[in-house]
């Protein structure tokens, strides 16, 4: 490269060496090239010069084109123009070029002069991207499942479909909405919370959470992730599953296995399930429990009496009196016939008598109600587990109902 007089390089020795590929056109012709051009077309100069139309550079189809803003720019329509063609090189192969070019003046007549830039790579990867982009949307809008972004507090950005027919939005409707809007009030608090600390910690968070739709009630089981911007939390992305059938199934399969069906307590199975694990638990705290066994008095008489209606009513009547008589807390199942049997938790022995008498006050009520053709009597056995005990909670059973029949023997 020859330096100028000033010592700065020519003007021709910049373009000889330019990354960008630069040309003037006149009366449809390359007059004038740089080596690079001519590079990404795969010609040497000569052969440019030779070409009887710049248009040989040029894909059939963008041809039309390419005329049009060559023509615009020598009738002075436009200065310049910035686009892309699609160009074919000298083995056949085809190459993407970025256009910048400007009307001009060359040895004292018209021309356009400009430069091109190969971006066959960067329009490959812009087409690919594009393409990832258009199979997710299409999947997204596809999707069975919920599909949404949101901000910090709730307001929705975007929706698929399935989420807006499960929460009952109209199409396009959702946008701007909260997803606050559709959580069933008791979550709402706590949805929100939720919300703010994944804003202020920046982690993702799943949990299953109540809705409110038109549809009726529902659960959804979210999955929530936090998108950052310059390592800053930005927004939320969600996908949500609809598991109301499957909680529904899963109770259903838990009544079957665990309740009684006709009481709504607990069976033999749910109870032995239950109170062995909450026994463990009083043997590492090193505290005394008591189980309490109950046999409804006269079930047979009732039955023979007044039919087999009467008696379950009398089985159902005995449930409700015990779930009066203690706790939601504690464990009452119906083990099968006549006979119940109540865990209290975290009762202290000494309430056993209170319980009992509880219990009683409970009987006289409802008979004094005379709301059925019977009177209800119950016989009650306690058993009591001491700290240090090997006692099993069938052992308890056995003891509670030889107390039981003490009691019966008594009368």
């Amino acid at each position: 490269m020859d330096p100028r007089p000033d010592g700065l390089p020519d003007v021709d020795s910049l373009l000889e060496l330019s990354q960008a590929g630069i040309y003037v056109v006149q009366d449809g012709r390359i007059v004038y090239a740089n080596p690079r051009l001519a590079a990404i077309f795969g010609y040497d100069l000569p052969a440019l010069f030779a070409m009887p139309s710049v248009l040989a550079l040029v894909c059939d189809d963008d041809r039309p084109r390419v005329v049009e803003m060559i023509r615009r720019r020598i009738a002075d329509e436009v200065e310049s123009v910035h686009y892309t063609w699609r160009g074919v090189r000298r083995d056949g192969g085809a190459v993407d070029v970025e256009v910048l070019g400007n009307r001009m003046q060359f040895q004292g007549r018209p021309a356009i002069g400009g430069t091109m830039l190969d971006v066959t790579d960067r329009l490959r990867r812009e087409r690919e991207l594009t393409e990832r982009e258009t199979r997710l949307r299409s999947l997204i809008e596809s999707a069975q499942d919920v599909v949404f972004s949101c901000d910090f507090d709730g307001r929705i950005t975007s929706i698929n479909p399935a989420g807006e027919r499960l929460a009952g939005f109209e199409a396009g409707a959702a946008l701007g909405r909260s997803i606050l809007d559709v959580i069933a009030p008791e979550a709402r608090d706590a949805t929100r919370a939720a919300l703010q600390e994944m804003r202020d910690g920046g982690r993702d968070g799943s949990w299953e959470v109540p809705l409110t739709t038109p549809r009726g009630p529902l659960l959804l089981e979210l999955a929530l992730r936090v998108l950052h911007k310059d390592g800053v939390a930005a927004e939320i992305v969600g996908i949500g599953r609809d598991v109301t059938a499957r909680h529904q199934r899963e109770r259903a399969l838990h009544s079957l296995t665990l309740e009684d069906d006709l009481t709504g307590l607990y069976n033999r199975r749910g109870f032995m399930t239950l109170a062995e694990r909450h026994l463990k638990l009083a043997v590492r705290k090193k505290r005394g429990v008591f189980l309490l066994f109950c046999d409804l008095d006269g079930l047979k008489q009732i039955n023979d009496t007044w039919g087999h209606v009467e008696g379950d009513h009398a089985l159902t009547d005995t449930a409700e009196i015990l779930r009066q008589s203690f706790r939601s807390a504690d464990i009452i199942a119906r083990l099968g016939g006549d006979e119940f049997t109540v865990f209290p938790l975290e009762a202290e022995e000494a309430s056993a008598d209170l319980l009992m008498g509880r219990l009683a006050a409970h009987i006289d009520a409802f008979n004094a109600e005379n709301r059925r053709p019977f009177r209800l009597a119950m016989s009650v056995g306690i058993a009591r587990f001491e700290p240090g005990s090997a006692w099993t909670i069938q052992n308890l059973l056995d003891e509670a109902d030889r107390h039981l029949y003490d009691a019966k023997r008594r009368r």
